[in-house]
Order: structure tokens, then C-alpha cells, then sequence
């Protein structure tokens, strides 16, 4: 038999065998997983690893961490992982934009046209001008592709925990709102073009900041949808998905609903107050402590939804190549046989 290093059997990770003989040595444990080495009483040894899926899903460690760390031979796949990766990528923006841009110049914060309106510094208000924007363009782009990759794969994992191809409501609506989230991904790169410093798309600067608003409004909102269907999915699934549900889940939930919900709203409130009145200067119609308040609650709700939000099962992923002309047996959910043609 050639020997194997541990790390070369969690990277072949596979599924244990159900008939199996003779003894299991465990190997040191490793996040959620309880590994083992099963030898076969028999001269032919078989090197199979059990892989224990537990609650954990290695919340210890930044979500983007485990991502570039993840070998590209894994099948094991988180999807929320995904998710958590592109809280902390907002997060991590806006510490460095605003690093960039104090550096820089920090006369671009302070003397920001929108701390006009509400009084406060916005976290937005890092990244409006470059050469932060370019940061933040880039790692917008970057958000794009993990807000579409968890919702193709809380998709594909929702279809596999469907019972007879029959989705609940809550499934559906966790679909809906985790593709919602990719779309409002690629709404939020207008960020940068309806706002500072473009100032020719509107006859009137309030005009334009209604529309940069409007923007941040519907991929804030679109962000918690994705989170609260991530919850209702397994609130309402089966038992063994209810059973998940904790009562601190279900109480962050509720709080970073409310702050959600209120945050557009005290935005939308001083910005056509001020508008209304024609007042000019440095002069918020809401105390700025109330605004200040409610960016900093979001921007931790944001990041503790990886610690706070119910966990699901993993998804094997199963690769392999398919040649040409040839006939492969495949599950029953495919219809067990499928010819593949490929020109």
C-alpha cells in the first residue's frame, strides 16, 4: 500500500464505506470534522476518511480566510461561507478605503458634501473619492462573484434537501432572496457613478443623492432578505432543520431587521427635510448621534451574521471527468441515465 500524509487524505476526503472490517484509528481533528484511517483486516488496505458534520462551521476563522485556504480538491463546500465572505469584504473595504483616503487627503471626509444632509460620517464616506474608489470598485467586483456563487450553491443545496422535488415556501423564498442578493451586488457598482464626484446626471445635487440613497437602500435591504431567508429555511423546514433554530438566532435576526429597516428610512427623512426646508450648510434636520448610531449597529450586525445565523449542512461535491460519447449513471433526481453530447 503507498503511504498517505494526512493532508493528502482530507484533500481526498470520500465517504465512508457502509460494510466496512476491522479497526478505525483517529486521526487529530480539525475544525468540524472528526477524520479517521479505516485499514481492512485483509492484505489490501483502504484509506477512506469519516467526515463528521457537526454545527460548527468554523466560525474561529474569517470566512475569507478559510476560502483561500479551501485546496481546490475539496468537495466539501459551505455555502454560507460565501455568504459570511462577502459581509467581511464590506467590512475590510471600508477600514482600508478610509485609511486610504485619510492618508490622502481627509479634507474629502470632512468636508464631504453629504455630511451637509445628516450631520454624521457615513462609512461610505471613505471610499466616494479617489484614489480610495478604486478600492472600492475592485473589491465590489470581487463581492459580485461571492453574492452569485452562494446563491447558486444555497440553491443547489435546497434542491437537494427538497422531499419529492417539492420546495417549502421558506426554501423558495431563501432562493428568491440569496439571487436577490447577487443582482443587488451588481446594482451596488453604481455606487460610484450615481454620487460624488459625477454631478452632471441631475439637475440638482439633492436629486442625485436621492438616487445614490435609493441604491445603498435596496442592497441593504436586498443583503438582510438574504440573511432572514437563510433563517426562515431552516425555522420552518424539516425537524431535523428546526431543531437548529436557537433563540440567540432568532433575536439577532429581529435586530438586524429592525436596523435595516430603519436606516433608509432615517436617511430618506434627512435628506428631503433638509430639501424641503432649503436649508443650507451644515445643518441635519435629525441629531447626527442618531445616524452614527444606526451605520455603527448595522455595520456589526453585518459582521456577526456568520456567528449568529443557524447553521446548515455542508454539500459533497463530486468531481470528475466526463468523456466523450459515453453513457454515465447519475442520481435518480437527474433521472438516473443521461446520455452526454458534447460538440
Amino acid at each position: 500500500a503507498v503511504p498517505w500524509t494526512s493532508a493528502e487524505l482530507r484533500a481526498r476526503l470520500v465517504m465512508a464505506s457502509k460494510s466496512q472490517q476491522g479497526r478505525v484509528h483517529p486521526l487529530p481533528t480539525q475544525d468540524s470534522c472528526d477524520e479517521y484511517v479505516t485499514a481492512s483486516t485483509s492484505s489490501a488496505v483502504m484509506r477512506s476518511i469519516r467526515f463528521k458534520v457537526t454545527d460548527s462551521l468554523s466560525v474561529h476563522h474569517p470566512a475569507i480566510w478559510k476560502l483561500l485556504r479551501s485546496p481546490v480538491s475539496s468537495s466539501i463546500c459551505m455555502p454560507k461561507r460565501f455568504l459570511a465572505a462577502s459581509n467581511e469584504l464590506v467590512a475590510i473595504t471600508i477600514i482600508v478605503c478610509w485609511a486610504i483616503t485619510l492618508a490622502y487627503d481627509r479634507h474629502l471626509i470632512l468636508d464631504h458634501p453629504a455630511r451637509q444632509i445628516v450631520g454624521h460620517f457615513n462609512p461610505c464616506f471613505g471610499w466616494d473619492y479617489p484614489p480610495a474608489s478604486y478600492i472600492g470598485v475592485m473589491t465590489a467586483g470581487l463581492d459580485v462573484y461571492l453574492a452569485l456563487r452562494y446563491a447558486n450553491l444555497e440553491s443547489i443545496r435546497t434542491q437537494l434537501l427538497a422531499k419529492e422535488g417539492q420546495r417549502r415556501w421558506s426554501e423558495q423564498f431563501a432562493i428568491v432572496t440569496a439571487y436577490m442578493h447577487g443582482a443587488a451586488a451588481v446594482l451596488w457598482l453604481l455606487l460610484w457613478t450615481i454620487g460624488p464626484p459625477d454631478d452632471g446626471m441631475f439637475s440638482s445635487w439633492i436629486a442625485r443623492w436621492v438616487a445614490h440613497l435609493s441604491i445603498f437602500a435596496v442592497c441593504v435591504v436586498c443583503r438582510y432578505l438574504c440573511t432572514l431567508g437563510n433563517y426562515l429555511e431552516s425555522r420552518f423546514g424539516d425537524a431535523s432543520q428546526r431543531k437548529r433554530v436557537q433563540r440567540r438566532h432568532t433575536v439577532f435576526i429581529c435586530i438586524y431587521g429592525i436596523t435595516t429597516l430603519i436606516l433608509p428610512i432615517l436617511y430618506y427623512t434627512d435628506v428631503l427635510i433638509y430639501s424641503v426646508q432649503g436649508r443650507t450648510g451644515l445643518d441635519p434636520p435629525l441629531p447626527w448621534w442618531i445616524l452614527q448610531l444606526m451605520d455603527a449597529v448595522w455595520m456589526i450586525c453585518l459582521n456577526l451574521s456568520n456567528f449568529f445565523t443557524v447553521p446548515e449542512p455542508p454539500i459533497q461535491m463530486i468531481r470528475k471527468i466526463l468523456l466523450f460519447n459515453e453513457v454515465y449513471c447519475v442520481e435518480e433526481k437527474d433521472e438516473l441515465f443521461h446520455e452526454i453530447e458534447l460538440g
